[in-house]
């Protein structure tokens, strides 16, 4: 199942690949474009006419390689790309030697072949060793051949500059596809840990940080209080008005709660209609003034705009966590507490104690 689904990404996956295939693949084209032009002006000076000629035509390439690029055709662009890097390393190198230093440019193309999504990974790679087994005839059929120019003296300066030349591409290449891998890891780490409807923590991301905050609370000798909260007669509003408003509710109340939070506080989706809200830093009386101001806004929240009259309220349970028990244990106190503030008339806030002792507030 894994693999069906790695085969057949989603359309919106495809799309953004396309786009960052076709920022590295631009920006590289523009660059090697800008080289080949002044290496026109180099080649006359030095006289090798047969070269500028040659990187009059490879010139010509890269611009109809961008334009190619320009009309959602990069993976024909890189063969055009390949292709003239090939045949541009291969007569340079018969011209002048591989002293110059331009056959590293095929590990350059190897690579950018690399991220042509549209091959297969077995394609790609053969096409990509075979830059490479180019690279190595090059050395078979021109290593005797020796540099016939002006400036030979400066052969050694002009190979590094050809080795930078040719890394440069690369190194931004590896980078762009660093930090993009680097920012869906963060977006699909953030994917996981929220609720895809209200943005909050879901269920089961949230347990960890249930942890991590009481540990910090005990650490820092902090109270910690627990509400377990659900909005009244959902089902009816469901049924009445359709899920598709539900769905509003619940984001427009959803967004209320997170206004209501600190930053060390935990807001949950813990199901359905049902929050679960960590208060950190809030003893009992704290946390109850909190989560009634919050009922209250709650009570007040135009719930959907194409239903002013429809009134939306939450029934609250809520205990302070006694530092030696059991997250379950807890979880159970507070959704007794919100199942007496829905039995006595819903809309109300009920504190619980470990004990089970209910107090109970409502409008």
């Amino acid at each position: 199942m894994l693999k069906h689904l790695l085969k057949q990404p989603k359309q919106s996956e495809l799309q953004e690949i396309e786009h960052v295939k076709f920022l590295i693949i631009l920006k590289i084209a523009y660059f090697a474009l800008a080289v080949h032009v002044v290496l026109i002006p180099v080649f006359a000076h030095i006289g090798a006419v047969t070269l500028a000629i040659v990187n009059v035509l490879s010139v010509c390439a890269w611009a109809g390689g961008i334009f190619l690029i320009k009309q959602g055709l990069t993976s024909l662009a890189l063969r055009v790309f390949c292709l003239e890097v090939v045949i541009h390393s291969t007569i340079v190198c018969a011209m002048l030697g591989l002293d110059a230093g331009f056959q590293f440019y095929l590990w350059t193309v190897s690579c950018l072949l690399m991220i042509d999504y549209q091959l297969t990974l077995k394609r790609a790679s053969l096409y990509s060793v075979l830059m490479i087994i180019a690279f190595a005839l090059l050395y078979v059929f021109f290593s005797n051949t020796n540099y016939p120019f002006a400036y030979s003296e400066l052969l050694p300066h002009i190979k590094i500059i050809n080795i930078i030349i040719a890394g440069l591409p690369m190194i931004y290449g590896m980078g762009f596809i660093r930090e993009i891998t680097l920012s869906q890891r963060l977006e699909l780490t953030e994917m996981a840990a929220r609720d895809p409807l209200t943005k909050l923590f879901n269920r089961r991301f949230a347990k960890k940080l249930i942890m991590n905050a009481r540990k910090s609370c005990i650490n820092n000798n902090s109270p910690l209080c627990m509400a377990m909260a659900d909005i009244d007669q959902f089902k009816r509003i469901n049924d009445n008005y359709g899920h598709d408003k539900g769905d509003t509710i619940l984001v427009n109340i959803s967004r209320l709660i997170s206004e209501f939070m600190s930053e060390d506080d935990i807001a949950v989706r813990w199901g359905g209609e049902e929050f679960l809200l960590i208060l950190t830093q809030s003893n009992e009386r704290q946390a109850f003034a909190k989560i009634e101001a919050l009922r209250t806004k709650i009570a007040a929240l135009e719930a959907h705009p194409d239903c002013p009259d429809l009134k939306v309220t939450m029934s609250f349970g809520l205990i302070e966590w006694q530092p030696l028990t059991p997250i379950e244990k807890m979880l159970q106190y507070a959704d007794s507490a919100l199942y007496e503030s829905k039995h006595s008339g819903r809309n109300k806030t009920t504190i619980v104690h470990a004990q089970s002792t209910f107090f109970e507030n409502e409008d």
